[in-house]
């Protein structure tokens, strides 16, 4: 009877390993050589789990909306404020960014997003996931007071995605200070009209 040999390496480990290579070279330039490198495993392997390169890079896109849910489940255990876990949340998404060209190679999945319709599904859920979980911190942050009650959380959330990746450009071009100060900063500067005024 065959049997078949157990995954020494899992999706997940190969995925994560996908993402730092995107980071380094950007996804024209990814190979399932040095993604297989980095996990231990030869190219043929990676083909016969995603078929493809662009099979990997679409397996990719389509856990980012996972990976936005995850992240706001380690914000949210590690802060009790919502608009700290907001920041936290909003951080923790580039905290694996070091340098401006790490960050340019990410944006180069920008093209695919816009050209491919597979990938641009994958990009819609991302945003989505991602205004969805920011308007849940702001819906909180106004119940504790932490902004004033007539903001319109579900507009405030879309202006966050917007902020968030006009800011993430703008630092991969011009690399004002580091990128976690330059998002806090420009974070606080959009939430600061909901504040409630100090009497």
């Amino acid at each position: 009877m065959f049997v078949a040999r157990p995954r020494l390496v899992d999706d997940e480990a190969i995925l994560d390993a996908t993402r730092l290579v995107l980071a380094e070279v950007g996804p024209a330039k990814l190979t399932l050589a040095a993604v297989g490198a980095r996990v231990g495993l030869a190219p043929p392997t990676l083909m016969q789990r995603f078929g493809s390169k662009r099979g990997l890079l679409l397996a990719s896109a389509a856990r980012s909306p996972q990976m936005v849910l995850r992240a706001a489940e380690a914000a949210e255990a590690a802060n009790t404020s919502p608009l700290a876990i907001l920041r936290d949340f909003a951080l923790t998404a580039v905290a694996h960014i070091e340098r401006r060209e790490q960050l340019g190679n990410g944006l180069g999945f920008v093209q695919l997003d816009v050209s491919d319709p597979e990938f641009r599904e994958h990009a819609l859920a991302h945003s989505a996931a991602i205004v969805n979980t920011c308007a849940r911190f702001y819906r909180a942050a106004v119940t504790a007071g932490e902004l004033r009650e007539e903001t319109d959380v579900q507009a405030l959330a879309r202006h966050t995605l917007v902020c968030f990746n006009g800011a993430l450009q703008v630092w991969a071009v011009n690399g004002w200070g580091s990128l976690s100060a330059f998002l806090t900063e420009q974070l606080d500067l959009m939430l600061a009209p909901y504040l409630p005024k100090r009497s």
